[in-house]
């Protein structure tokens, strides 16, 4: 039987230390290298449809009154990865046939006007929608509402946005509305005002004025901050009127099926640069599934050798109890789900390597 090392080949990343920790954020999205990213990028079934009705929309090809999506899971769920891509593959066209080849024909669309904004920047002097209007080099368009702050309207909002299509991805907004609590504007606060600017740029962009506009929301419902602090969960509570608004039309998404098999494909994508063909697992398979008919014949197993086999098929170079090992630490606090277990798997293959074994 062919050893790992015969038959894989670890990512020259997965040996840099100074790489283990990186964790990108939505702001880092314009210095990111898309060659790099995307080499690295396996399409979940969640992140394909993403891509699909976000494409259908900035294309025109929809007649879906929806352009607006909202990615729900918990920390580290994958939800900024799957923004990141699509930010990417929306301001560099030349991405899309290789990344979407399987599900997607793109069609001619060059590329994209994307604004990002991520709720960790919690300092907006003119408020998100001053910071989304910058982003555009259309400011002015909202002079009106910045002193004293107050929110646009959806007309407005369509003012801004109309002409050519244009991608809005909000990450990680609880934070954002956590500082705006305290943020006093007149008689009331920075938190209450962007909720409705917020409600009313979706309005808008589910509207029929604005068919190539597409916004993308993370973290809504805040599960994943709930149980984390008193303060989060109140700024959360602010979120609840937007989030009825949100309810009415929109398509949600989880990035990734924790309890399925992406979660192998994402681990062999982002840690390995060679992995072997599917005849050379068979063979791997085939060698354990003799081991534990003979163990079972013995009285020494009750393990069923075609199932394994079936499961070290679909795991391979993993081995088949990590997805459900995976799935039962989803609800400990501080967990930060995919991106966790990257990290680990990334220090368990480094170390495996450098030590021979």
């Amino acid at each position: 039987m062919k050893t790992l090392a015969d038959l894989c080949k670890p990512r020259v990343s997965v040996f840099d230390k100074a790489r283990l920790d990186t964790v990108y954020n939505l702001d880092d999205l314009p210095t990111i290298d898309p060659d790099e990213f995307l080499s690295e990028n396996f399409v979940t079934e969640g992140m394909r449809v993403l891509l699909t009705e976000a494409f259908n929309r900035l294309e025109g090809k929809t007649t879906s009154a929806s352009g607006t999506f909202l990615l729900s899971q918990s920390m580290g769920g994958g939800k900024t990865h799957n923004l990141i891509t699509l930010g990417l593959l929306a301001r560099f066209p030349k991405y899309r046939k290789r990344v979407m080849a399987d599900f997607f024909k793109p069609g001619e669309l060059g590329a994209v006007t994307v604004v990002s904004f991520s709720g960790r920047k919690t300092s907006t002097p003119f408020g998100i929608w001053g910071e989304v209007a910058e982003q555009l080099n259309r400011k002015a368009v909202f002079n009106e509402f910045y002193s004293p702050l107050k929110p646009p309207d959806p007309n407005r909002w369509v003012e801004l946005l109309r002409g050519e299509p244009v991608l809005i991805l909000l990450d990680e907004l609880p934070p954002y509305f956590e500082a705006a609590r305290a943020v006093a504007v007149g008689d009331t606060y920075l938190d209450r005002l962007t909720e409705i600017a917020l409600a009313n740029l979706l309005v808008a962009v589910n509207s029929n004025k604005l068919p190539r506009a597409c916004v993308v929301i993370t973290d809504l419902s805040g599960t994943a901050y709930a149980g984390g602090s008193a303060s989060i969960t109140q700024a959360l509570q602010s979120l609840s009127d937007l989030e009825q608004e949100v309810n009415r039309n929109v398509i949600r998404i989880d990035p990734v099926k924790i309890n399925t098999n992406e979660i192998y494909h994402i681990l062999r994508t982002r840690i390995f640069e060679r992995t072997p063909s599917a005849s050379d697992i068979a063979a791997v398979a085939d060698e354990y599934g003799a081991a534990v008919d003979n163990a079972k014949k013995m009285g020494l197993s009750e393990v069923s050798p075609d199932q394994l086999k079936t499961d070290i098929r679909n795991a391979y170079p993993f081995h088949p109890a990590i997805r459900d090992l995976y799935a039962r630490f989803k609800e400990n606090r501080g967990f930060q789900q995919t991106r966790a277990l990257i990290r680990i798997m990334r220090l368990i293959v480094s170390r495996l390597w450098n030590s021979g074994a």
